[in-house]
């Protein structure tokens, strides 16, 4: 897995939506807990999905080392943990003339 770095503005981006999500009630005890496991590593999690436990989510930095100790101190306090990699094209233009007469049907019905 490529650890590629992530700006530390998004960091704190991360620690103040988790602020949010826990002043608008959609936070978790559970969550807090991997909050302070994560941060005693250096590193910043926040809630993903609708809120009440669920997942959380932990930007990494490209230390393996790191990385694997916070991996093991959430394993110890019962969490499982998912390594995964983000980023994708995202939202794609495509002119009319590429798209095939059913999906141009579906946009400009007759």
């Amino acid at each position: 897995v490529q650890h590629l770095p992530v700006p530390e503005q998004q960091h704190e981006l991360f620690d103040i939506n988790q602020h949010h999500l826990n002043v608008i009630g959609v936070g978790h005890s559970s969550l807090d807990n991997v909050c302070r496991v994560t941060a005693t590593h250096g590193l910043h999690s926040k809630l993903t999905g609708a809120g009440g436990g669920g997942c959380a989510i932990t930007l990494l930095r490209p230390d393996p080392l790191m990385v694997e100790a916070a991996r093991q101190d959430l394993s110890a306090c019962g969490f499982e943990c998912w390594e995964t990699s983000i980023g994708a094209p995202g939202i794609c233009l495509h002119s009319l003339s590429s798209l095939k007469a059913e999906v141009l049907h579906i946009f400009n019905p007759v």
